[in-house]
């Protein structure tokens, strides 16, 4: 508590910082869990839904040529392995039970800065590094199944590919976990109570 002498009257001014640090804080990791569940939602709906089963290649062409019945068996093969190509290399269910998991820590964080509670930033921590490890997890999958695909198309480098999107992939995760840590560590440092204030100018 700080005691300031304005125009002969007597002003108590509580020294703690901004509610607003650990609250702005709360609502990133509220919005991120629940929009993270709610996209992996979308995605295993549409995973399970068999709404790729209705694409087919036409009518086979009976009496057509040689090259025209090789290509409708060429494209009816790959339509038939694109979903499971597309389940491999995403992970639909595996995605929302990571984001369920995100959701519950992230509840647990938004809960406990809401309040205030000096943990609150610790379990933004968590939070974080659960993200860090699922989000690892899906990824080395999903670039093993990519690299798996690019061994499959004539005249393409998997190795050079794969190498480019794994360089990619690593830096925007990379990018994207340290600026929300850079972001918990300066709500934590502010949120601190300081116990020494420095004297105003109204002091006397």
């Amino acid at each position: 508590m700080q005691i300031q002498e304005v125009n002969n009257t007597i002003i108590a001014i509580k020294n703690e910082p901004s509610k607003w640090w650990a609250w702005g804080l709360a609502i990133l990791i509220a919005l991120w869990s629940i929009f993270g569940v709610l996209g992996a939602a979308a995605a295993y709906y549409f995973a399970d839904s068999g709404w790729l089963e209705d694409l087919d290649a036409g009518p086979y062409p009976d009496e057509g040529t040689s090259g025209e019945q090789k290509e409708w068996n060429e494209t009816n093969e790959w339509l038939n392995s694109f979903e499971n190509d597309l389940n491999s290399i995403y992970q639909p269910q595996l995605q929302l039970q990571f984001s369920m998991i995100t959701l519950f820590a992230g509840f647990v964080a938004c809960f406990l800065l809401f309040t205030r509670d000096p943990h609150g930033f610790k379990a933004a921590g968590i939070w974080l590094g659960i993200i860090a490890i699922t989000g690892t997890i899906l990824q080395y999958i999903s670039l093993t199944k990519v690299q798996g695909l690019y061994e499959n198309i004539p005249g393409v480098d998997a190795s050079m590919m794969t190498g480019i999107a794994t360089g990619f992939s690593i830096a925007s995760s990379l990018t994207c976990y340290l600026s929300i840590f850079g972001l918990i560590y300066i709500a934590a440092i502010r949120s601190k109570k300081e116990e020494q204030i420095t004297e105003s100018g109204f002091h006397k």
